[in-house]
């Protein structure tokens, strides 16, 4: 999955449609999905929430290493907007002077053709019903994880992520899981300036952070998941 993305083209796919496959069974395929602000909240419960990226850092949850090991094999987890979308998703194009900006795009796999089951584009070139949702969806999914950017811009700023591994031990060795992720540095949290947090606090930020916080207790989850 999202190894043939095509940015939409209202010409090219004007008679291409899709078939949904079920959230779960796309969900199983991806052990690394980003979040919005608002979903931290609720995904905090069951994964580990990291930072990750390198230029532009987002939040992340770490939800499996296979589909055989996912936390999505278990009942009632929250289903990120990431995944509902799906196979719309947004493309970041940076620009000749150095800009940046979001495209839909869509994964172009076998699901996607002429006698899939739901058109994309109507004759006028609108979003159909179907494809509508899952447009509209998505756009708030990237305006929330723009969002989330400033706030690990902010953290960035003030020198409070910290570089992290992900490794378990696998016989007399250490197996690396996953790498070149970031936490944040919580004692360095609690030192920063008061009117600083303050700030945060009022913007909603200290809810999002202390969610990131507890999460980093879920890493069991994802490897006991069966």
């Amino acid at each position: 999955m999202y190894k043939n993305i095509e940015i939409l083209n209202k010409e090219k796919f004007k008679k291409i449609k899709f078939s949904p496959l079920s959230d779960i069974d796309v969900a199983k395929n991806v052990g690394l999905i980003p979040l919005g602000f608002s979903e931290i909240l609720e995904m905090n419960f069951f994964a580990p929430i990291l930072i990750m990226g390198e230029q532009h850092k987002e939040f992340f949850a770490f939800t499996g290493i296979s589909k055989d090991i996912t936390i999505f094999l278990e009942p009632n987890i929250y289903i990120p907007k990431f995944i509902q979308t799906y196979p719309f998703v947004t493309t970041t194009v940076k620009y000749i002077d150095n800009k940046y900006k979001n495209l839909l795009s869509i994964d172009y796999t076998d699901m996607v053709n002429q006698n899939a089951q739901f058109h994309i584009f109507d004759q006028y070139g609108n979003f159909q019903t179907e494809a509508k949702k899952k447009v509209d969806l998505l756009k708030e999914l990237t305006a929330q994880r723009d969002g989330s950017k400033k706030i690990i811009d902010e953290l960035t700023k003030y020198n409070l992520l910290v570089k992290k591994d992900f490794k378990i031990k696998y016989g007399n060795e250490q197996k690396v899981i996953l790498e070149n992720f970031y936490i944040i540095d919580r004692k360095k949290l609690i030192d920063l300036d008061d009117t600083i947090l303050a700030k945060w606090a009022k913007k909603g930020w200290m809810s999002i952070i202390d969610c990131h916080i507890k999460s980093l207790s879920n890493f069991h989850k994802v490897i006991r998941s069966k």
